[in-house]
């Protein structure tokens, strides 16, 4: 078996983990969309819906309300998802050049960044880490009246969606009418991941033999026995079929494996999140035992570096090694963010003292925790009364690297959701974000998360809920 670190850059992403020329995007930023898609009212009866959803997510819980429903996936233009997909594409790799510029090793960035110094131990080879730390994500991304606009972007293997993905838009090609299904495009996530996967493997010289590994706990399951390993043995599942041999382990089976199948697995797909385990209060040991194990781990630790929320502030303000093409990409798609340390700040052509903007125009910004994810630790200021806001600023201050992001506001899609109770199919307008999954270098689906009404007994003022749903890319 080759050594899974040697110093070589990977033949199949081209340098520093970007797409080779041939794949590269398109040079072009904005897309003209002047028609719209039509809607695609699931044609089925409700209660047949309803048995599909039960069937297909058996063993752990939806992220919809149990009252509402998708009825079918989101339809967007497909040159809406091209141009998504090439933002997507460009992106990644501004946020590779950014961070490369905060330090020439692992370690350096690491600690530019104020991350936890827990985690230094993590990194593995130099070569290995910039080579794949932006092989699998998903950026969070609304669509605004002028366009797409990129919140942040989360790189590791545990990046959230695949699964239902997967799922969702499978029962979308089963039952939706011929003529919808037809000219839409419903991406697996699952299958693009596996070819990622053995372009990694091949380019690695590896054996095509995956270990995935994660935490039940750490998924939404109405429970964690043999029923809940479902949601992992999809992904195996979707491995299998892909050629690769692969099999689940919970955190604690793999270590206990190591004993007597060491080696065995060359490569390992981890589904946890060493941060997290660290919020939660729980020891990392488990997790850098797997780290160390002498396979090859996917993502790296170096992928939480390219996904932390600073970037976002370096790439904001500009920098000298950014061309005229790069700063034209992020004033359109990237809104006005700066670090909490900043003291005088540059916004809308006024200089301002950052504190004093962020009291005095508080429903204009979101204070986020740089480091977390999962909607951690992320204030929106038109939703924080001032005393509240005070705390928030005080705590992002003493922290040090938290950022401050201009409020975007979403403009209205139609989604056509199933009221449960009711039994009836509702088309209703409404605001969303969006989550492209991006696996090695591509667009390989796209996931959104929209508003649904609030049942009719709720009480005035009571939040909307929110579900998860996929996009279909309408050809035309």
């Amino acid at each position: 078996m080759n050594d899974p670190k040697r110093s070589q850059l990977p033949r199949g992403f081209g340098k520093d983990g970007a797409l080779p020329p041939a794949q590269a995007i398109s040079q072009e930023w904005k897309v003209e969309h002047t028609s719209t898609a039509p809607q695609t009212i699931t044609a089925t009866d409700p209660r047949l819906l309803l048995n599909a959803f039960d069937h297909q997510f058996r063993g752990f819980r939806t992220f919809w309300f149990d009252r509402i429903a998708p009825a079918g996936p989101v339809v967007l233009p497909a040159a809406r998802g091209a141009e998504l997909e090439s933002a997507t594409a460009y992106l990644a790799g501004l946020l590779r050049r950014a961070v490369r510029t905060l330090g020439g090793d692992c370690l350096t960035r690491h600690r530019a960044l104020g991350l936890d110094e827990r985690l230094t131990a993590f990194y593995g080879d130099e070569d290995f880490e910039n080579a794949y730390a932006t092989v699998m994500g998903r950026p969070d991304v609304m669509l605004t009246e002028s366009g797409w606009k990129f919140i942040e972007f989360n790189f590791c293997s545990s990046t959230g969606g695949q699964v239902y993905a997967h799922l969702l838009n499978e029962l979308w090609r089963q039952l939706l009418p011929d003529e919808a299904s037809a000219s839409l495009t419903l991406a697996d996530p699952l299958k693009a991941r596996t070819e990622m996967l053995r372009t990694v493997l091949g380019d690695l010289g590896l054996d095509p033999h995956v270990a995935l590994v994660g935490h039940l706990p750490d998924v939404f399951l109405t429970d964690i026995g043999e029923a809940g390993r479902r949601y992992y043995e999809i992904e195996t599942d979707a491995l299998r079929k892909g050629g690769i041999r692969a099999e689940y382990f919970e955190t604690d089976e793999f270590i206990d494996a190591l004993g007597s199948r060491r080696g065995e697995f060359p490569l390992v797909l981890e589904r946890t999140v060493p941060q997290e385990w660290i919020d939660a209060g729980r020891d990392l040991g488990p997790l850098l035992t797997i780290r160390k194990c002498g396979s090859a781990v996917l993502t790296p630790q170096s992928s939480y570096q390219v996904a932390n929320k600073q970037l976002f502030t370096v790439l904001s303000k500009g920098q000298d090694w950014m061309t005229d093409r790069d700063r034209e990409f992020v004033d359109t798609y990237i809104p006005w963010s700066r670090g909490i340390r900043e003291d005088v700040v540059e916004y809308r052509g006024e200089s301002w003292k950052l504190e004093e903007l962020l009291r005095k125009r508080r429903d204009d910004f979101v204070l986020k925790r740089s480091d977390g994810d999962q909607n951690f630790d992320v204030h929106i200021g038109s939703r924080t009364d001032p005393s509240a806001w005070e705390s928030v600023i005080a705590k992002a201050r003493s922290a040090g690297t938290w950022t401050a992001q201009e409020t975007l506001h979403s403009a209205e899609i139609d989604a056509d959701v199933l009221d449960c109770e009711r039994g009836e199919y509702l088309d209703v307008s409404t605001r969303a974000v969006f989550g492209p999954l991006f696996m090695g270098g591509r667009m390989s689906g796209c996931v959104v998360r929209y508003d649904v009404p609030a049942p009719r007994d709720a009480v005035p003022g009571t939040a909307r809920p929110s579900i998860l749903g996929t996009v279909g890319w309408h050809a035309h």
